[in-house]
C-alpha cells in the first residue's frame, strides 16, 4: 500500500531514502518539488522604471515571509500558517536543500514555484511579463549553482499570442527544462479569454515541439482556503483541476497539430486519469457527431502518446496503472509540502518497486523523467 498516513508535517521530517531498495542503476528523481523565494530579486532586477509595480519581497517583525506590491501582504492568512509548517531550511538555502536532496537519495528534481503562482492572473500584463522573465532567469542562475541537480520550470507569456513562442525560445535558451502554463490562462491584451486549442496560439505549441520543451501544468493557482472547513475543502478543490486542459488538448486538435508535443500534469496524483479517459472516450462514442474539429484518433491513444502525471504515494492510481501506463507516471517528493513523500521516500519507493517490479519502478522513479525533461545526470 502507498497511503501514507498520520504525516509529520514537512518542517519536523527526517530524510532518509538513502536506505531506500532501489533496483540497480535507478536514478532518483522527483519530477515535482517547490522553491520558495526569499530575496527582492523583482525589484532589484526590474527595469527603473517598472520597479514600484513590482511585487517586493521582505521579512515582517515576526520573522515571517511576505510578498506584496506597495507592501500589501498576499501572504497574510491562512496561507501564512500553512506555509510556515513546511518552511525547512532547504526551500529557501540551495546549500541546505542539497543536503536535504542527499539525505533523501535524490540526485535531481523539477522544481515549480510556490507563491508566485498568485500572480499568474495580475492584471499589470507588462508587469507580470517581467516579473517571469526575472524569475525565468533566476532560475537559470540556481540551476547553475545547484551543478545540474536544481531544475526549475519557466513561466511563458502565455496571455499574448504575439510573444508565447518568443517566450518559450527564452526558456530553452536559458537552459530550463520545461514551461508551465495555467490551467486557467485569464485574458488576452486585448480582453478576450485565452484559449489554448485557438489557431493564434500555434505558434506557442510549435515553439514546444522544436524547442522539444515539455509542457506542465501543475494545482494550486489562487486556492480558496476561507471559512469553515476552508483549508480541507480548498485543498480538496486544488487536486483536481486537469479535466479541462486535457480536454482542450484532445478535443481542440492541439495533439493533432503538434504531434511531437510532450505534456506533464503535476502533483494531482494519477488516480484522476482513468476516469477522464474514461469519461473522453464515452463523450468520442456519443457526442462524436457535435465534435469540432474532428479529432483523428480516440481520446485514449492521445493519452498513451503525448501525457504524463506526477505524483506523490498514490494507492488508488496504482490499482489502476495498467489502465494509465506505467511509462506515464512520473514519482515526485513534492518537497517541501506537507503532502509530499520526502521522509517517507524509502517507504514509497520500497512500495512502488512491490507493485510494478524493478523493470518499471526505474522508469517510475527517475528514468521516464530523465528522458522526457533531457536530464543529464550529474557526476
Amino acid at each position: 500500500m502507498m497511503a501514507l498516513e498520520d504525516l509529520e508535517v514537512s518542517l519536523n521530517r527526517t530524510l532518509k531514502g538513502r536506505s531506500a531498495g532501489l533496483p540497480e542503476g535507478t536514478v532518483l528523481v522527483s519530477s515535482d518539488s517547490h522553491w520558495n523565494i526569499t530575496e527582492d530579486i523583482f525589484y532589484e532586477r526590474a527595469p527603473a522604471a517598472l520597479k514600484d509595480r513590482m511585487p517586493r519581497i521582505w521579512i515582517d517583525e515576526r520573522g515571517n515571509l511576505c510578498i506584496g506590491i506597495r507592501h500589501e501582504n498576499l501572504l497574510a492568512g491562512p496561507i501564512e500558517e500553512l506555509l510556515a509548517s513546511f518552511n525547512r531550511p532547504g526551500f529557501r538555502d540551495l546549500k541546505a536543500r542539497m543536503a536535504d536532496l542527499d539525505d533523501d537519495g535524490v540526485s535531481m528534481e523539477i522544481v515549480y514555484p510556490q507563491w508566485l503562482m498568485l500572480y499568474l492572473h495580475h492584471p499589470d500584463l507588462e508587469m507580470r511579463e517581467w516579473l517571469f522573465r526575472i524569475y525565468n532567469e533566476y532560475l537559470a542562475d540556481l540551476e547553475k549553482e545547484s551543478g545540474g541537480r536544481f531544475h526549475g520550470v519557466g513561466i511563458p507569456v502565455y496571455w499574448d499570442s504575439a510573444k508565447a513562442a518568443a517566450s518559450i525560445e527564452h526558456i530553452k535558451r536559458l537552459g530550463l527544462k520545461a514551461a508551465m502554463l495555467p490551467v486557467n490562462a485569464g485574458n488576452s491584451p486585448a480582453g478576450v479569454k485565452v484559449n489554448y486549442a485557438t489557431d493564434d496560439l500555434d505558434d506557442m505549441w510549435s515553439a514546444a515541439e522544436d524547442c522539444h520543451l515539455p509542457i506542465t501544468y501543475h494545482i494550486g493557482e489562487n486556492p480558496n482556503l476561507e471559512g469553515p472547513g476552508g483549508v480541507g475543502a480548498g485543498l480538496l478543490a486544488t487536486f483536481m483541476p486537469f479535466r479541462r486542459s486535457l480536454g482542450d488538448m484532445i478535443f481542440g486538435g492541439i495533439f493533432d497539430r503538434h504531434p511531437t508535443l510532450r505534456v506533464v500534469f503535476a502533483e494531482a496524483g494519477i488516480n484522476w486519469v482513468p476516469g477522464a479517459l474514461q469519461d473522453a472516450e464515452m463523450i468520442f462514442d456519443s457526442w462524436g457527431r457535435f465534435l469540432d474539429p474532428k479529432i483523428k484518433r480516440r481520446p485514449t491513444e492521445y493519452w498513451r502518446e503525448h501525457c504524463y502525471a506526477t505524483f506523490m504515494a498514490d494507492q488508488v492510481g496504482f490499482d489502476l496503472i495498467d489502465y494509465i501506463g506505467a511509462d506515464r507516471v512520473m514519482w515526485a517528493t513534492d518537497y517541501p509540502h506537507n503532502e509530499g513523500s520526502h521522509g517517507y521516500t524509502e517507504k514509497v519507493v520500497n512500495d512502488i518497486v512491490q507493485r510494478v517490479g524493478p523493470v518499471y519502478a526505474k522508469k517510475i522513479l527517475g528514468e521516464t523523467a530523465i528522458e522526457v525533461f533531457d536530464l543529464k545526470i550529474p557526476r
